[in-house]
């Protein structure tokens, strides 16, 4: 994921190379929220970062890097750097990592690899040569098949569950998980009659204003949770929330989701570990769903504080713009919180899952999680809503003091303009036969005009 929230604020650091301060972000900020806030800059942009940061804190927010970062930055940072991040990955994921990069980019790295010492080197050489392996095709599936209608088969994707995993699938087995992504409305009526599911369970489902709630007909069940979503396309508000129906219907779990990229991607790319089977895996969304939540709650404050320090260095309206912005996903957040409390009470009053120790445990956390988030969420926007009527107020308050100073300037200004008005007029005036006249009359302006300073300044009305 990469968040382009705080990209200003990291390019100027950038700019005026306070690295102290870009080192000072990252020790602060979690390493995962970390990466996501610097995945949004150029690859030369965060290896410059990079550069600056210590071999483990650099190796930390590395790894949170989304793969298309990290082979990005391989090929550009430094030798010694680059040898360090792979060397630190776990098997696997170094192999998958080299899998991705160009036979240039492979044999450049082994080009680099020569000056590196052998017991370092070692570990990244076995995994280009695994890498270069050919993969033989997986076995196939001795289940029996049941052909999916091809008209809906592009919007299905079927996964089954082994060993705490989930796999991907070409058939419908028993005890399967069918995520559908966006499916075209004139695809509905046939997803409805091949699954036999009430139609309205998935125009529910894909409806972005639903909220969450539990229904019941015939013999599925539907649950319908808000859960947090990171749109990087809307450029005004990055988090909002969006709803899952989770469809239960005879010992197949469907879900139904409007947008990719959510909550649901975990489990289909076994981000998530220990996933269950059946109603557990319910529960298993709803509760990274609730994680999200805190997660995301985490990363909207470490912005607002960085928007906060730059306000107090210079308001902008910009930067109130940001805060404003920032309030509204915490609006977002705290209705759709509520919501899905109403939703876990009424699943823990109607049994609508089979309760067994594990599921009564993992229920109970979520109750935990979900009343924390809604805390955070509250105390987020508190202290926003706060911070924003006090910025006004500065703003307010230098406005009236700028006013002040102009206008006590515009009136020690006006008092010379006085004095010659009155020794400019066409009559006959005291001393105009004088020879020193107009010394007198320049002394008299500037006597007055040094009086009210001396007045404005005991006022205190000359002061910024």
């Amino acid at each position: 994921m990469r968040n382009p929230l705080l990209v200003p604020e990291l390019r100027e650091m950038l700019s005026a190379n306070r690295t102290d301060e870009l080192r000072d972000f990252c020790e602060v900020t979690p390493p995962e929220m970390a990466a996501e806030f610097l995945g949004a800059l150029s690859p030369e942009e965060q290896r410059e970062i990079l550069d600056v940061l210590e071999p483990e804190m650099r190796w930390q927010v590395f790894t949170y890097f989304d793969e298309e970062v990290k082979l990005a930055l391989l090929p550009i940072v430094r030798t010694d750097q680059a040898v360090d991040l792979l060397g630190r990955l776990d098997e696997d994921d170094r192999v998958k990592l080299l899998e991705r990069l160009s036979d240039e980019q492979q044999a450049r790295l082994r080009e680099a690899l020569s000056d590196v010492k052998p017991a370092e080197a070692r570990p990244i050489l076995e995994a280009l040569e695994t890498a270069l392996e050919p993969k033989l095709p997986p076995p196939p599936s001795e289940l029996t098949p049941e052909e999916i209608v091809s008209e809906i088969s592009e919007h299905l994707e079927i996964c089954r569950f082994v060993e705490g995993r989930v796999e991907r699938s070409e058939r419908l087995e028993k005890g399967c998980w069918v995520n559908i992504v966006n499916p075209t409305r004139e695809n509905l009526p046939l997803i409805a009659q091949h699954f036999k599911i009430p139609a309205d369970f998935l125009t529910a489902s894909l409806d972005l204003d639903e909220t969450a709630r539990i229904e019941v007909e015939d013999n599925a069940t539907l649950f319908i949770v808000k859960v947090p979503y990171f749109d990087e396309k809307n450029i005004d508000v990055l988090y909002v929330t969006i709803p899952i129906g989770i469809i239960l219907v005879g010992n197949v779990i469907l879900t139904v989701c409007p947008k990719p990229g959510s909550v649901l991607r975990d489990f289909a790319e076994n981000k998530a570990r220990n996933v269950g089977r059946g109603h557990h895996f319910i529960l298993q969304i709803i509760m990274r769903a609730t994680l999200l939540y805190l997660q995301h709650l985490k990363q909207l404050n470490n912005a607002a504080s960085i928007i906060q320090k730059k306000l107090e260095q210079e308001s902008r309206n910009k930067q109130l713009i940001k805060l404003f912005h920032i309030e509204k996903s915490l609006v977002y957040f705290t209705t759709s919180l509520k919501s899905n409390m109403f939703m876990l009470e009424r699943l823990k009053r109607v049994r609508a899952l089979n309760m067994d120790d594990t599921n009564e445990s993992l229920l109970e956390d979520i109750f935990t999680e979900c009343k924390q988030a809604i805390e955070m969420a509250n105390i987020y926007s508190d202290i926003l809503s706060s911070m924003m009527d006090a910025f006004a107020s500065v703003i307010s308050n230098n406005l009236n003091i700028v006013m002040k100073l102009l206008t006590s300037m515009t009136i020690i200004i006006t008092i010379p303009v006085l004095v010659a008005s009155f020794f400019g007029m066409n009559v006959k005036l005291p001393l105009q036969d004088h020879p020193h006249a107009f010394l007198v009359v320049i002394g008299v302006s500037v006597s007055l005009s040094l009086a009210a300073v001396v007045y404005f300044l005991r006022r205190r009305w000359l002061e910024p």
